[in-house]
């Protein structure tokens, strides 16, 4: 049996740390603009030179672990089993003695501390630096992100939260790491190089690097899924849903109310999207944008989703749904669709309990009225990362870290930061990890801090993840899509998009549910450029003009 502990010990190594999941926080704070309300905006908040842009570090893949399937057209690499022999991304221990302290949001309860945890004491060796995490739950965490700059008692490395004069502020509080990372700078921290080239844009303010991304992509993208033994059991093949019709004819045949089984867990609005080729978030069009609010294909999707909801096929309770419920209706079988990203796919297999078979397929990605669909791509970033200025003096010894936090899967500094300890937080199985009731209390979450390029990976059954790999190559050729805005800041979208999109969420949801006719859309979205969409728009066709 390997000795994944023994291969670490090997470069003075050990193991710990685990996982969440989220995008860039958003919020309008005033104590952290008022932090910077007295900074001028330097000369470089003008519009750009092309010549002059900051060149984006270079991508290095790293190629010493080998995996199973090999993902294609930004589709994710897969693993079947962990790799017998991890191998040594960090060869020298990265830290220079000194604490390095972090604050991020966390999905899961706070972890114990280090003196009575293992598998940190474990990471603080392999770092050569005491790690001092700061766990924020993810609903508190724009709050306190704020309190903390605007007290100007930063951590060494911090999550960056999207708020009011974010420019400004990260210009003020964090280091430029342009001159660190830019171009093949980035190759002094080979697992930081290893992040693809399209994540970076989100952790670029002023024509500067001031942040390093956590990657995802497709890992996030939307897709929708089913049961696929509850789809055979009815003789239904998925593949023959061609368009719209076949797809709402299928669901029709996979209700029966009678016996409290609906085809839809909640309403496949992002599916209905994707069939129509509505945008995500924005579209460019003669040289301008158009929000997918604004788009025709969107009344065109409320349309449809009314179709679904009259013909019951959808959950009554499908709006009011919360917590662990979906994922109760789904196992339980009174769900047979539900929506979600591919995370979600491992996710249920993980989760399900039952004694009855269960296994989970993607749905194939026609055209609304045929051909094919268009995939649209998650966010590149999950969340970004900046150092604090106070260590200028010691950024590459911060950077080194961080890059030891980045280990690529298959490696034995991955198996440190996500396994923890083994023996204590995990045991093997094979050379697969299986995690300990300690390892699930103990082990850090640094998903929304630093982490590499996700894979597939579920070796309790080898034809899960092989069916999960062979369906995000497909949607990796179905005309992916992705919001040509990303990632620009505009400050109207901070301070009043989320309620927007709140208003005009309710409103959909009105229409949906059959509370108001799909006539009052357009007078929603009217409202919503007047009430400052408008305004958004300006400002992000501003930011993108200076890159033009």
């Amino acid at each position: 049996m390997p000795d994944h502990a023994s291969t670490s010990r090997s470069v003075t190594r050990s193991a710990t740390l685990t996982l969440p999941r989220r995008a860039v926080l958003g919020g309008g704070i005033a104590a952290a603009a008022a932090m910077v309300a007295g900074c001028s905006t330097k000369e470089s908040d003008a519009p750009v030179p092309v010549s002059d842009r900051v060149p984006l570090p270079t991508h290095v893949p790293y190629t010493d672990v080998t995996p199973d399937l090999v993902g294609e057209h930004g589709s994710a690499d897969a693993f079947i089993n962990y790799p017998a022999t991890p191998a040594i991304s960090v060869p020298e221990v990265p830290g220079d003695g000194e604490p390095v302290s972090a604050m991020c949001a966390t999905y899961m309860s706070a972890r114990p501390p280090a003196p009575g945890n293992e598998g940190w004491q474990n990471l603080n060796d392999a770092l050569g630096s005491e790690f001092r995490l700061d766990q924020v739950p993810a609903g508190d965490y724009v709050a306190k992100f704020s309190t903390v700059m605007a007290g100007g008692d930063l951590p060494d490395v911090v999550e960056i939260a999207k708020v009011t004069r974010l420019p400004q502020l990260v210009e003020a509080t964090l280091i430029d790491l342009t001159e660190h990372l830019s171009g093949d700078a980035i190759k002094n921290y080979p697992n930081l190089a290893n992040l693809p080239t399209e994540c970076w844009q989100a952790g670029v303010h002023n024509n500067a690097i001031y942040g390093i991304p956590t990657h995802r992509g497709m890992w996030q993208s939307p897709i929708l899924m089913a049961r696929k033994e509850l789809t055979e059991a009815k003789g239904i093949d998925l593949e023959q849903i061609t368009n719209f019709d076949d797809f709402l004819n299928v669901c029709v045949e996979l209700t029966d109310q009678g016996d409290s089984v609906h085809a839809l867990t909640t309403m496949p609005t992002d599916y209905l999207a994707s069939m129509l080729g509505l945008p995500r978030g924005w579209r460019l069009e003669d040289g301008g944008l158009v929000s997918a609010y604004e788009v025709p294909e969107h009344e065109e999707l409320l349309n449809a989703g009314v179709k679904l909801w009259e013909a019951g096929v959808v959950r009554p309770d499908a709006f009011t749904l919360s917590g662990f419920q979906p994922e109760q209706s789904v196992h339980a079988g009174q769900s047979v669709m539900f929506s979600g990203s591919y995370p979600t796919w491992i996710q249920y297999a993980r989760e399900y309990t039952g004694t009855e078979p269960f296994t989970v397929t993607g749905l194939p990605l026609p055209g609304f009225n045929g051909g094919e669909g268009t995939f649209r791509l998650g966010d590149p970033a999950f969340s970004v990362a900046g150092i604090s200025k106070r260590n200028e003096d010691r950024v590459e010894a911060v950077l080194k870290v961080l890059d030891y936090l980045c280990a690529p899967f298959g490696s034995a500094e991955h198996l440190t930061v996500q396994y923890g300890k083994q023996g204590v937080d995990y045991t093997l199985d094979g050379t697969d990890m299986v995690q300990t009731p300690d390892g699930v209390q103990n082990v850090l979450s640094l998903v929304s801090l630093v982490c590499p390029p996700r894979v597939g990976y579920y070796p309790n059954d080898p034809s899960v993840i092989q069916e999960w790999h062979a369906h995000m190559k497909r949607m990796a050729t179905i005309n992916p899509t992705q919001n040509p805005a990303l990632y620009r800041y505009s400050a109207t979208e901070v301070s009043k998009g989320p309620g927007l999109n709140r208003k005009i969420s309710s409103t959909v949801n009105d229409i949906l549910q059959g509370r108001k006719p799909v006539s009052d859309w357009p007078e929603a979205v009217s409202a919503w450029r007047s009430g400052g969409g408008d305004q958004i728009r300006g400002e992000l066709e501003e930011a993108l003009a200076a890159e033009a």
